[in-house]
């Protein structure tokens, strides 16, 4: 069954910000969509249809649809050169690609989630939501507060 995912990243992989907006909109997509993830663990089910939301430190900066989910060792570069491992990879529906202009405070999804789970203790886990009314809210509290969407 589809769900919602909040995908953190790291420091270390995106120095800034802007680095990984920039990225998202510009390299993921030209790469059809092609996410890389170091550890399968991590994500054990991704199902087609699913929604990634993308975190950056107390931030949501963006989401994705999930298109499928590939358990496979590959080797890559990371954006800042350096080589790595990954597990699996993640193909988004490149046209599903978009920023949360401005990026959206993990505080106010908490809010909007509730007490079912903590996503403000850690930046780090890939938390899975299953109750898509909080994406329907979180998306009316967005667009409903001078938010866009490039």
């Amino acid at each position: 069954m589809p769900h919602i995912r909040i995908f953190p990243h790291s420091k270390d992989e995106f120095p800034s910000l802007d680095m990984l907006t920039t990225w998202l909109l510009t390299a993921l997509k030209a790469r059809g969509g092609r996410y890389l993830i170091r550890s399968a663990n991590a994500v054990a089910d991704l199902p087609t249809g699913s929604v990634v939301l993308f975190r950056y430190g107390h931030v949501i900066v963006g989401e994705a649809v999930v298109y499928r989910y590939v358990c496979e060792s590959a080797r890559d570069r990371t954006l800042l050169g350096q080589e790595m491992q990954y597990e699996a990879h993640v193909e988004f529906s490149p046209t599903s690609i978009r920023l949360f202009v401005p990026p959206l405070p993990v505080k106010e999804l908490q809010s909007i989630i509730g007490d079912s789970l903590n996503i403000t203790a850690s930046v780090q886990p890939y938390y899975k939501l299953e109750d898509w009314s909080a994406y329907a809210k979180l998306l009316a509290a967005h667009l409903g507060e001078t938010g866009a969407f490039l």
